[in-house]
This record gives C-alpha cells, structure tokens and sequence, in this order.
C-alpha cells in the first residue's frame, strides 16, 4: 500500500490530512477503513469509465466504431490502471469515472445532471472539473471547483502521521523541487513520457487546439508531482477520441489490439 493509500485509510477513521488530500474527503468519508467498499468501488469504476467513454464519444459525434475504440483506448491506458500502490486505495480511477459521467451529460443536453456529477467528481479529486471542462471544451464544467473550493474553507489540513515521515514532509513542503528531483535525468525518457501513450499518440498527427491544450495542462500537474503517468492519464479521453478518429475504420480492430496489450511492463505511477 502506497502512501497516498495510507493517507485516505487514515481519512477514513476520521482523522485530519495533508493538503491536498483533505480536499479529496468524499471516498474515505463512504468507505472508511473498510477495504471491501474500496474494492467495491474500485471495481464499479471501470464499467462506468467505460460506459461513460463510449456515450461520450457518442455524443462528441462519433460513430460506434470510434467510440468502441476510444473507450478500449482509454480504459487500456497504462496511468488509468494505476501503480498497485493505488488498488483498491485511490481516487484517479472513481474520480475519472463520475467525471466522465458527467461529460456524457453535459454533452448530451442534461447540464444539471453534469453540474451534479462533476461536484461529486470534485469530491473525490480536486482537479477533475478541470478536466470534464477540457473534454468537452467548456467552461460550465468548472462549476465542479466550488467542490473543492468549499472543502478547502471548511476542512482544514493536518499533518497525518504519513506526511509527517521525512521523506514525504520533504515533498509536501517543496513539491516543485521534490518533483524536479524525482525526474532528474529523465526529462527526455521516452518510456516515461512517450510509450505509455501507445496507440493514441496518433492524435498528436495534426493535434487540433482542445488536444494540445489538454495535454499541457495534464502535463503541468508533473511540475508539482512526483507521479507521472496516472496523472498525464487524465488527458487519456481527448487522446483515445482523437487517435480513434484519425485511424481508418478498418484499422480501428488492428489498432485496439496493439494498444491494450502491453508488450513489455509499461510505467504505471
């Protein structure tokens, strides 16, 4: 179990954190220290990232072989399957899947429900209304940041006996230069940065602006981290989608095989 584990079995007991995970109360408020209803949670996710993919690719105007495709991109991509440090313990994964639930309703005309959906997503990780905004190119779905916003006003940070170990206080009190330290010599590693991309590094071939976009801002969060490829994972949608309506129709089978099979052990933190 890896730290950031440790710290929302802690939560669960109801016991203060460290920023930012004090924000990220809603999972350990439901499923306490109790690992079953992290399981359970853990394994509810992916039918609803995968669902949630494809009605969004749907409602994004593709048609059911791209959106097929996009969702076997997405839910194949290394960052989203995470470190096992993360499973069943995490908030990536559900945080992604309710934020792709409420893209499907905001793209599909239900702006209330997406409202509803992306504050919960909010909940549950602060960053994920960004992201619900970037994916369907609109700023209505930063509604999602009073979540966080609200938390932060009224939870306040501790410092949980995790944070407190050296190691880790170092990087809760100079997260820039711990995650310039962690990368140090790898800047230019392309197992880190390129390979875990696979097969939707096909929508970086004549990327338009909500792709780029996409891909700085998730690619900001490393300047502040020392994770890498689960939280560049969150620009994983606007990927998959681009990459599966740029590949041949024809292509489409071949390309999901190629892409969910890993064809050595990837990079998973």
């Amino acid at each position: 179990m890896g730290p950031d584990a440790a710290r929302y079995l802690w939560a669960g007991h109801r016991h203060g954190v460290a920023r930012p995970f004090h924000l990220r109360w809603l999972l350990p408020r439901i499923c306490g220290p109790n690992l079953h209803r992290w399981w359970a949670v853990w394994a509810a996710s992916w039918p609803l990232l995968a669902g949630g993919a494809f009605l969004w690719a749907i409602g994004c105007g593709a048609s059911w072989q791209q959106a097929t495709a996009t969702t076997a991109f997405l839910v194949a991509l290394p960052g989203v399957w995470g470190p096992a440090a993360v499973r069943p313990v995490g908030v990536d994964l559900p945080a992604m899947a309710v934020a792709m639930c409420a893209a499907v309703a905001f793209v599909n005309g239900y702006p209330l429900l997406g409202a509803v959906l992306v504050l919960v997503a909010g909940c549950i990780k602060e960053s994920a209304p960004i992201f619900v905004a970037l994916w369907i190119w609109s700023p209505i779905a930063l509604v999602g940041l009073l979540a966080p916003l609200v938390a932060g006003l009224v939870l306040r940070p501790e410092l949980d006996p995790v944070t407190a170990h050296p190691t880790l206080r170092e990087v809760h009190d100079h997260p820039f230069r711990s995650a310039l330290e962690h990368r140090k010599g790898r800047w230019r590693d392309a197992w880190l940065w390129v390979a875990p991309w696979g097969v939707t590094l096909a929508a970086l071939v004549g990327a338009d602006v909500r792709t780029v976009v996409t891909m700085v801002v998730a690619h900001l969060q490393a300047i502040m981290a020392t994770d890498t490829v689960r939280l560049v994972a969150w620009a994983g949608p606007v990927m998959a989608f681009a990459a599966a309506g740029l590949i041949p129709v024809g292509w489409l089978l071949l390309a999901v095989a190629v892409h969910v099979f890993w064809w050595r052990q990837p990079e998973l933190v």
